[in-house]
């Protein structure tokens, strides 16, 4: 329930790192009636919201039933509704900080000097699900990249195990499809974006989303926002050593959708394995690797066995851990 002082929030949420989060909300927050502040850069509200999902259903368990709680005030999704009424004025605090160009609630401003819309992202769709329970009202954005891509970049820049990548960029696919198919016939402000689209039609994909968040595109300098360079790039590693989100100027010949061009026959059957069927519901075409023949089924098999232990062994020494923190 926002207060008519309040911008709507509209969440950036990526389906893993390295997917455009951070390029797609620095294009939006040129637009004169977005705020962008980078007090919290990436909050994880939405990543971690199973844990107030929790919560409300154990208090509601631990009231007496006689009290109908559920029948008289509502069910535990009720009490999650008002934490994301917090959240939201929680974030709004950061539109009142000096540092921050745009001020929501500075005296003398008029109407159409306020932000409309305040964003807000995280490189992760952990804990989607609950996301529309939290933020009835809000605007969800969620990017998506070729998850080829995905793997590679993160390999690049963070050194991530390939397996690991694509296991989780398919659990994050997935979590996205259910959520598009759940509200499919609802009302809710929900629009997936394709990194690759953003980037070979720049304005194309900006006026789609000015659309959706009800902006007027004749506001937004299209010219100067094909000069924002990029930040946070798998090539500043190959040129410096480290990855860091200073803003650079873009090459020449920077092409980041081909990242995965080096990919061997074993790469391509391994992905396609895991996420070929996320990545054809979102709309990408695979590499045509068999996966179907004996060899490459049992090699398959294999190493989805090894990781089923390899997650269950972690999850197993996570509990370990938590339950000797509670022991203290």
């Amino acid at each position: 329930m926002e207060r008519p002082s309040e911008p709507k929030l509209c969440f950036i949420l990526g389906i893993l790192q390295r997917s455009g989060t951070n390029h797609i909300y620095r294009l939006l927050r040129e637009h004169p009636h977005c705020a962008g502040p980078e007090i919290i850069r990436e909050d994880f509200f939405v990543q971690h919201s199973n844990i107030l999902n929790e919560y409300a259903h154990i208090l509601y368990k631990t009231w007496n039933p006689k009290w109908e709680v559920d029948k008289k005030i509502g069910p535990p999704e009720t009490l999650v509704r008002y934490f994301g009424d917090a959240i939201h004025r929680f974030l709004t605090l950061q539109l009142t900080t000096a540092s921050v160009p745009q001020l929501a609630f500075e005296p003398g401003l008029t109407e159409g000097d306020e932000p409309k819309i305040l964003l807000s992202k995280t490189p992760s769709v952990e804990g989607l699900e609950h996301f529309f329970v939290l933020f009835p009202e809000a605007y969800l954005i969620v990017i998506v990249r070729d998850g080829r891509a995905v793997v590679e970049s993160g390999a690049r820049s963070f050194d991530w195990k390939y397996e690991d990548a694509m296991q989780k960029w398919n659990a994050g696919a997935r979590a996205i499809l259910d959520l598009k198919e759940k509200y499919a016939k609802s009302n809710k402000k929900l629009l997936i974006v394709r990194y690759e689209d953003l980037v070979t039609d720049e304005k194309g994909e900006l006026l789609k989303i000015f659309d959706f968040l009800g902006l007027a595109p004749e506001l937004f300098d299209f010219d100067a926002a094909q000069s924002l360079g990029i930040t946070g790039s798998s090539e500043i590693r190959q040129q410096t050593g480290t990855v860091h989100w200073q803003t650079v100027e873009k090459p020449k010949d920077f092409n980041p959708l081909t990242r995965f061009s080096n990919w061997d026959r074993k790469k391509h059957e391994r992905f396609n394995w895991i996420a070929g069927r996320s990545m054809s519901r979102l709309g990408y075409e695979l590499d045509a690797m068999s996966y179907n023949k004996p060899l490459a089924i049992m090699r398959n098999v294999f190493f989805d066995l090894k990781w089923i232990v390899k997650t269950i062994g972690f999850k197993i020494a996570r509990e370990v851990v938590r339950s000797a923190r509670r022991i203290r």
